[in-house]
C-alpha cells in the first residue's frame, strides 16, 4: 500500500515537470513569434519611408510623400520592372515615384521620363492634360483617372504657396474641361477631382474659384455625381463663404452657381426648396447688385404651388422692389403684397413681363389667384376656433357660394387652414389657420400665448395640488 502511494506521488511530480517543461516551450515560441513580428513591423515601416534601396528622389521638392492609387497590371508593367501592382491598391510612395506611377498610368511614356524632374506645380499640370488622353475600357480607364487625379491635386498641395492658385486654376480648367465628356467614368472622375482639389488648396480665394469651376461643371449634365455634388452646396455653401472670407462678387458667383446646380437635383421639391433658402440666405447678405435675385425670389415662390409661408416682404432687398425705377420690380413687389394679404382682386396682375418671369419657374397668374384665395381663407381664421358663414367666406374669396366647399377642402388639402364643413348651417368651422407671413409680430404673438400657456398649466397643478387628500392609514 505505502510502495503504491509512493508511486503515485513521484507520477504527479513527474507530470508536473513535463508540464513546467511544456509551458517554457510555449512561452519561447511566443516571444520568438512577437520579435518577428517586431522585425516584420519595423521593415513594412522602413520600406514606407522611402528609405530601400531604388527609391530615392530625384527633384527635392517633390520629396515629400505622396497618397497614390497604384492602377492596373498593364500600367505598372509597362515600367518594365516585372513587379505586377494588385488593381487599385493604396500604396504609400515618394512624390517622384507617385508622379511617374501616374504617368505610366497615363500610358505617356515621354511624360513618364521627365515628370520626375519637374517642379510639383509643372507636374501637376502635365499629369491633369494627360488626363484627357486617357483611354480604355470602362473599368480600367476609371481607375486610371482616379489615380491620375489623385496625384495631381496632391502635387498641387505640395506646390510652392506662390505657384499654387496658377496650378490649381489649370488642373480645375482640365478636370472641367474632362466633366464635360459623355463618358459617364470620365466625368465622375473629373469631379471628384475638383472636389479633391479645392480641399486640397490652402488659399481661401483659390478655393472659391475652383469651387466655382465645380459648380459649373457639376450644373453641365444632370448625373448621380452632380446630385451628389448639390446637396452638399446646397448645405455647406453658407459655411464656406464665412469661412473663406472672399470678395463679394466670388460670393455671388458661389451663390448663383449653387442654385443653378439644385435644378439638376434628382429631388426637384428638395432641390427647389434649397434654391430658395440659398438666394433668400444671399438677399439677406445684400451683396452686389440684388434687385433681378430679389424678383427671382419672388417669382420662385409665388409660382410654387406648394409654398404659403414666407417673410420675403421683411427683406430689405425685396422691400426696395417697391420703390425700384424698374417697373417689373415694383409689379412683383406688388403682387407679393397682394397674394399675402390675401387680395384676390389686386392679384390679377396682367403685366406679360411677370407673367414671363412666373412662367420660367413653372407658374402662371392664376396660380397666384389660387394662392390668395387659400391664404385669404386662413386668414378668416384666429387664434380660436371661428364659425365663418359660407357667404363671408364666398366674398372673402371672390367665388360663388356654390364654390366654397371645393375651396375648403383644397385648402385643408396644401395644409393651409384645419377646417370642417357644416353643411346644415352652412358655416366653416376653421380650428387653425396657417400665416402666410409670419415674421416679428407673429414670434411675439406666439411668445404671449405659449405664456399664457403656461401660466394656466401652472395654476391647474396648484390647484389640484391644494385639494389633493392626504392619503390615511388605519391605526394598528
Amino acid at each position: 500500500m505505502r510502495e503504491r502511494v509512493e508511486r503515485e506521488g513521484e507520477g504527479e511530480r513527474q507530470g508536473g515537470r513535463e508540464r513546467l517543461r511544456g509551458g517554457q516551450r510555449g512561452r519561447g515560441r511566443w516571444r520568438e513569434g512577437r520579435e518577428r513580428r517586431g522585425r516584420e513591423g519595423r521593415e513594412i515601416e522602413r520600406r514606407k519611408g522611402g528609405r530601400e534601396t531604388g527609391r530615392e528622389s530625384v527633384h527635392p521638392s517633390i520629396s515629400c510623400e505622396t497618397r497614390a492609387m497604384a492602377t492596373s497590371q498593364r500600367a505598372s508593367g509597362a515600367r518594365g520592372g516585372g513587379k505586377d501592382m494588385a488593381t487599385t491598391t493604396l500604396v504609400e510612395l515618394s512624390g517622384t515615384s507617385a508622379a511617374q506611377l501616374a504617368a505610366e498610368a497615363a500610358e505617356d511614356a515621354q511624360l513618364a521620363e521627365k515628370v520626375a524632374d519637374m517642379p510639383p506645380a509643372e507636374a501637376a499640370v502635365a499629369l491633369a492634360e494627360a488626363c484627357l488622353r486617357v483611354h480604355g475600357d470602362a473599368k480600367t480607364k476609371a481607375e486610371k483617372l482616379h489615380a491620375v487625379w489623385s496625384v495631381a491635386c496632391a502635387l498641387v498641395a505640395k506646390s510652392p504657396h506662390q505657384e499654387e492658385p496658377d496650378a490649381a486654376r489649370n488642373v480645375a480648367r482640365c478636370a472641367a474641361a474632362a466633366a464635360g465628356s459623355e463618358d459617364q467614368h470620365a466625368r465622375e472622375a473629373a469631379l471628384q477631382a475638383l472636389v479633391r482639389l479645392c480641399n486640397a488648396c490652402a488659399d481661401a480665394k483659390t478655393k472659391a474659384e475652383v469651387a466655382t469651376i465645380l459648380l459649373r461643371a457639376a450644373d453641365a449634365k444632370a448625373d448621380r455625381e452632380a446630385d451628389r455634388i448639390a446637396r452638399a452646396c446646397a448645405t455647406r455653401v453658407l459655411d464656406w463663404i464665412q469661412e473663406w472670407d472672399v470678395s463679394a462678387t466670388a460670393k455671388a458667383e458661389l451663390l448663383e452657381g449653387t442654385v443653378e446646380l439644385q435644378k439638376k437635383r434628382k429631388d426637384q421639391k428638395r432641390g427647389r426648396q434649397d434654391a430658395r433658402n440659398v438666394r433668400e440666405a444671399r438677399l439677406a447678405m445684400e451683396e452686389g447688385q440684388v434687385e433681378a435675385v430679389a424678383r427671382e425670389a419672388v417669382a420662385d415662390f409665388l409660382a410654387d404651388p406648394s409654398a404659403y409661408r414666407t417673410t420675403l416682404l421683411e427683406c430689405k432687398a425685396v422691400e426696395k422692389l417697391k420703390t425700384s425705377g424698374e417697373t417689373i420690380s415694383r409689379d412683383m413687389h406688388a403682387l407679393l403684397q397682394a397674394v399675402m394679404s390675401g387680395n384676390v382682386k389686386d392679384a390679377s396682375n396682367t403685366n406679360p413681363q411677370v407673367e414671363a418671369m412666373l412662367q420660367a419657374f413653372g407658374g402662371n397668374l392664376d396660380g397666384c389667384k389660387t394662392k390668395a384665395r387659400l391664404l385669404a381663407l386662413a386668414a378668416l381664421g384666429g387664434d380660436a376656433v371661428v364659425q365663418v358663414p359660407y357667404q363671408d367666406v364666398a366674398q372673402a374669396l371672390h367665388v360663388d357660394v356654390e364654390e366654397v366647399e371645393s375651396w375648403v377642402v383644397e385648402a385643408v388639402g396644401h395644409q393651409v387652414a384645419d377646417a370642417k364643413l357644416d353643411q346644415l348651417k352652412q358655416v366653416v368651422v376653421i380650428s387653425t389657420a396657417s400665416k402666410g407671413m409670419f415674421g416679428t409680430q407673429e414670434w411675439r404673438s406666439l411668445r404671449t400665448r405659449i405664456g399664457a400657456w403656461r401660466d394656466a398649466v401652472t395654476a391647474m397643478n396648484k390647484k389640484v395640488g391644494a385639494t389633493r387628500q392626504p392619503s390615511t392609514r388605519l391605526a394598528a
